[in-house]
Formats: structure tokens, C-alpha cells, sequence
């Protein structure tokens, strides 16, 4: 079976939550670990390093560095190890944790989850998930429809453009397109809708379903 030693480290920024977030998250822009930290993310950071059956097998070759940058608070788990808060997956039944939880995320993110990774100080991927839509928010953008999305980037001035499924018959995807120049795809379902955009092209979008779960811990 494949090993892979996986070393964690941690650094946290326990002064972001004194600090605005000024950044518009929807414009693609390729922002720096810097900004991010200016502008009040907690940056968790793992090293992977493989072993020989790695190198043989095709996995990890080299050590790599992921650096994560979230708007989500860590805190301690029943073990005493840094987790970002657990936002959902509660298995245990553990309502008051739940309840005090959903009420972060509604209460101090605006039901906003802001992820940002990097790989070996390059930019990987972000995503945005929005639990719920308030209405009230005007720098949350509704993009629960196809309508709303394209809307938004129009009135920026924002090239988006829907990325083509089949060259042969012009087929576009539905869901994804290409703005400012960065492959972009969207979930939406009801009042929750979730924006990754892929800036290398990895598609690391798997790992996103393990972040806020409370079991990914440093």
C-alpha cells in the first residue's frame, strides 16, 4: 500500500479577525498569500513529503508545500489538535456544538465560506460557498441562477465567456465558463451556491470536502 509521510504544521493568524476584508472575491483576480493575510484569512499550512513506493507508483515525487487560507476560525478539538470549525458533517449529534457553529458561519462569516490554495507558493485554486443568500448583502453576489451570474460580470465590464463542452458541434457547458481569463465553475441549488475557479488547471476540487468537516486537523 502506498505510504505518504505527512507532516502538518500550522501557522494561524490570530489577529485576522481584527482585520476588513477589502478583496472582491469574485473578480478572479490572482491575489497574493500577503493580501490574504492583510486582509484578515487564517493560513493553515501541510507538507507532503513521499516515500520510495511514492516515486516508484507515480505519486508525490518531490516534497510539496500547500499553503490554505480561509476566513474560517480554527479551533481545538476534543484532542487538543487545530481544526478550521466544523461547519457541517455533525455525525456525533452534538447539537449545541451545531447550533454555536451554523451561528459562526451566519453570524461572522454571513454565511460565506472563503477558500483560497496554494501549492508551493503558486496559486491553486479558490472557492466560494454561500450557505444562504441575504439579500441585505450587497458585496455577497447572488448567483443563484445562470442570469444572475452573467448579470453581475456585465455590469463590471468582466470578460465571461461559457467554455465550450464539444469543438465539433459548439456544445457549451452549462454551469462553467471562462472569466477573466480563469476557468470558473458554479453549484447552485435553491439559496446555496458554491464558485470554484480552477487558476492552474489541477482540479483539486475533491480536497474542498474535507476542509470544514471537523476530522482535517493540525
Amino acid at each position: 500500500m502506498r505510504k505518504i509521510i505527512f507532516l502538518i504544521l500550522i501557522l494561524v493568524m490570530l489577529v485576522s479577525c481584527n482585520k476588513k476584508d477589502k478583496i472582491n472575491h469574485y473578480l478572479n483576480k490572482v491575489v497574493t498569500q500577503k493580501e490574504l493575510i492583510d486582509n484578515g484569512f487564517y493560513k493553515y499550512s501541510s507538507v507532503y513529503t513521499p516515500d520510495e513506493d511514492d516515486k516508484i507508483n507515480g505519486g508525490f515525487k518531490y516534497v510539496i508545500k500547500f499553503d490554505m487560507y480561509s476566513n474560517v476560525k480554527p479551533v481545538k478539538n476534543e484532542e487538543g489538535k487545530l481544526c478550521p470549525t466544523q461547519l457541517w458533517h455533525f455525525y456525533r449529534k452534538d447539537s449545541i456544538k451545531e447550533k454555536r457553529n451554523r451561528d459562526y458561519l451566519k453570524n461572522k462569516l454571513n454565511n460565506r465560506i472563503i477558500t483560497y490554495l496554494f501549492r508551493n507558493d503558486t496559486l491553486l485554486y479558490k472557492d466560494i460557498i454561500v450557505d444562504s443568500i441575504d439579500k441585505s448583502r450587497k458585496d455577497i453576489a447572488d448567483f443563484t441562477s445562470i442570469d444572475k451570474i452573467i448579470k453581475y460580470y456585465k455590469s463590471l465590464k468582466i470578460s465571461i465567456k461559457p467554455k465550450i463542452k464539444n469543438k465539433e458541434t459548439g456544445e457549451m457547458y452549462s454551469n462553467r465558463f471562462i472569466i477573466n481569463n480563469y476557468e470558473t465553475r458554479f453549484y447552485k441549488e435553491n439559496n446555496f451556491y458554491e464558485m470554484f475557479t480552477d487558476y492552474k488547471g489541477d482540479n483539486y476540487h475533491a480536497v474542498l470536502d474535507h476542509l470544514y468537516d471537523g476530522y482535517r486537523c493540525y
